[in-house]
């Protein structure tokens, strides 16, 4: 019987289940949509949907609450800065479940986890290219050019060949 079990546990004990669900909900905030096996689909729509309701509230507190579910800021605040605010004339029901078909290799049943209203800029802060004007090229130093120089030279001198050992060898011995 299944009293009182109110999660599926997807064959991983308490710590990989946790990960499992923090890396999906994470690509869930970031790229908008995933798509994974019907049963996590269900398990992370639970979660998503309490971690945007409690982004919805902008202060600190909450800031420090999803850094602790996600471990990374730039998630924490695309979060609460571009998708929480999307939502903010509803209260439940900030994902969809689509079906996705099926699996090739096991036949299982594919969903497709999505948010309902997607913000006009996706991702996080850290995968923003930053406009061609402020990326400049750093100049290479003179210095580091006359070290590479010098680190070629010397791994030639390292490293004789077996040809030139045997013609020393023999100079030598024409000598006496």
């Amino acid at each position: 019987m299944r009293h009182r079990v109110k999660i599926k546990h997807f064959n991983r004990d308490s710590k990989a289940r946790k990960a499992l669900f923090k890396g999906l909900v994470r690509s869930l905030v970031e790229h908008g949509s995933i798509v994974t096996t019907e049963n996590k689909a269900k398990e992370i729509k639970r979660i998503a949907d309490k971690i945007i309701s409690k982004a919805k509230v902008d202060t600190l507190a909450t800031r420090r609450l999803l850094h602790k579910f996600f471990g990374r800021r730039d998630v924490v605040n695309s979060l609460v800065d571009r998708i929480a605010p999307e939502f903010s004339d509803k209260n439940s029901g900030f994902t969809t479940i689509e079906d996705a078909g099926l699996r090739r290799g096991d036949n299982t049943k594919l969903s497709k986890l999505s948010l309902t209203k997607v913000p006009s800029r996706i991702g996080t802060l850290k995968a923003e290219k930053k406009p061609a004007e402020k990326v400049a090229k750093k100049p290479v130093a003179k210095k580091t050019v006359a070290k590479k120089a010098v680190a070629k030279k010397t791994v030639a001198k390292k490293a004789p060949t077996k040809k030139a050992v045997a013609t020393k060898k023999k100079s030598k011995k024409e000598i006496k």
